[in-house]
């Protein structure tokens, strides 16, 4: 499912009119709507997220925006295929490296709710994991024992 619509694409390339008749047409920009959020769902599927995601409102709209940069980058390539010259598009290329960025920051996001990603450690705290225990751990071998103690004089 697609988190942005055609409206959105639009909105990343404002001078652009999409038609039945344009190059790139309605249905091919719709067509990289899906192949964009098809790239996305695989790498929430990759970290162990439900697809298509939902909630939070905030990823929902961080995924909005991506999949929009990413059609639209696709859109402005497809009006513009010429790689390098007069012709190319800055514009396309400016919105390919952003995509490209939010994908990076995409997957270096944790689990929404707190899960566990693989190959993600959460922190831990000596304090919280002996809360329950009355007592303080004990001081048994001299090595333990700091070489400068406070309020020692040189």
């Amino acid at each position: 499912m697609p988190y942005c619509t055609i409206t959105e694409v639009q909105g990343q390339n404002p001078k652009r009119t999409y038609s039945a008749t344009s190059t790139p047409t309605t249905t091919q920009v719709t067509e990289f709507v899906t192949q964009i959020a098809n790239e996305i769902d695989s790498i929430l599927l990759g970290m162990g997220i439900t697809v298509p995601v939902t909630t939070p409102t905030e990823l929902v709209g961080f995924l909005e925006l991506l999949n929009a940069y990413g059609a639209a980058a696709l859109a402005e390539m497809a009006m513009f295929p010429e790689s390098t010259g007069p012709g190319a598009s800055v514009h396309g290329q400016q919105l390919y490296t952003m995509y490209q960025a939010g994908l990076k920051r995409l997957e270096g996001m944790s689990a929404a709710g707190g899960g566990v990603v693989t190959g993600h450690v959460p922190p831990a705290s000596f304090f919280l994991e002996r809360a329950l225990e009355t007592t303080t751990p004990t001081r048994d071998n001299i090595w333990q024992d700091p070489k400068f103690k406070k309020g020692m004089e040189f």
